[in-house]
């Protein structure tokens, strides 16, 4: 609380940076990176891109800061960094950097970086693989085993929810509006999705297939637009809840897709890869639910469900017409339905699953 007295005629101003701050302080100890001007930066960071725009569009930049740009590379996977710029550690450098660098980290292909020196920030941007079925440079931090790698990366979830990552498993989910801190955080839930689509995959490529449908799901939630997905299990090819839409003429088998990449590893395996996540997403951009399967197949996209009169007719109910759908589908689970995923368009999202 800050500012004067109601007697000096200004109203006191009431701010959650400092405790944002003494958390990311807490977390930079732990990460073996402890400054407090690297706090107060980080912050910024944080808080600059929980809802990042440019032009009036929402851009989602993954960010990396660490002490040694070689290093920091060769643990995320990055390639070809280019500098951009510098400046002291302080608030103004990263408003600087995510102008110069954010609207180039866009599409999993450019990540931004962040080095300290000892005259204080270099910044620039980094290249990543944006193969489907490539590990993303947060991926490969999540799964870096020593806390000292000294490398934290920043990744926006949902609006005003953020991912702090550092390695050995340290990790913050931040919150920076009133939202329910006691939901499963957006990264959990696409998780959750991704082991439904794939839970009747064969065990020799069951961890590769949920890497390439959490990935793709993941760039889906970043659009604007919400989804629905219902997801069947494998003995099935449709369903009596579906009464409009576009069903495939047969499964698309996405696995097989990915089993001859991972075999083969040539061009044309690759560029199909390419195209069925490009496909996917198209799929799920659309009005209605797509429709997957639990051994990854793909069924049909923009299908919709009757509603029953009754739902609408809840008192306790609240939500639009695709929150109904989506306890529409909630209520077949077990029987027509192994799962079922919301993303609303405000950018909340749940998963529930057999």
């Amino acid at each position: 609380m800050t500012g004067p007295g109601p007697e000096a005629g200004s109203p006191l101003i009431l701010s959650f940076r400092h405790l944002l701050t003494e958390s990311v302080s807490a977390f930079l100890d732990e990460a073996d990176m402890t400054c407090p001007q690297t706090a107060d930066a980080l912050s910024e960071l944080l808080v600059t891109l929980s809802r990042y725009r440019e032009e009036g569009a929402l851009l989602f930049p993954t960010a990396f800061l660490g002490d040694d740009l070689g290093a920091m590379m060769e643990l995320l996977g990055g390639h070809d960094p280019i500098p951009l710029g510098s400046g002291p550690r302080n608030r103004a450098t990263i408003q600087r950097a995510l102008k110069q660098c954010a609207p180039l980290g866009q599409g999993r292909w450019w990540a931004l970086y962040l080095v300290r020196d000892s005259a204080g920030l270099t910044y620039g941007i980094f290249r990543t693989d944006p193969f489907p079925m490539a590990e993303t440079p947060l991926e490969r931090l999540r799964h870096a085993p020593d806390r000292g790698a000294r490398v934290v990366g920043v990744l926006q979830l949902a609006d005003n929810i953020l991912e702090l990552r550092g390695g050995g498993g340290l990790c913050r989910h931040v919150y920076l509006s009133g939202a329910r801190v006691d939901l499963e955080p957006p990264s959990v839930v696409l998780d959750t999705l991704a082991s439904a689509v794939t839970e009747q995959v064969l065990p020799s490529s069951r961890e590769y297939a949920r890497g390439f449908f959490r990935r793709v799901l993941f760039e889906v939630m970043q659009s604007s637009h919400g989804t629905l997905v219902a997801v069947l299990p494998r003995e099935r090819a449709g369903s009596a809840l579906f009464v409009d839409g576009i069903l495939l003429p047969r499964p698309m088998d996405v696995v097989s897709l990915l089993d001859r990449h991972h075999t083969a590893q040539d061009g044309s395996a690759a560029s199909a890869v390419r195209a069925t996540a490009q496909l996917l997403r198209g799929m799920m951009a659309t009005d209605g639910i797509t429709v997957l399967r639990a051994d990854g197949c793909i069924l049909g996209y923009n299908v919709f469900v009757r509603h029953p009169e009754t739902l609408a007719r809840q008192p306790g109910f609240f939500g639009g017409a695709r929150r109904r759908t989506f306890e529409v589908l909630c209520a077949a689970l077990g029987n027509e339905l192994a799962a079922a995923f919301i993303r609303s368009q405000d950018g909340d999202v749940d998963c529930r699953r057999v």
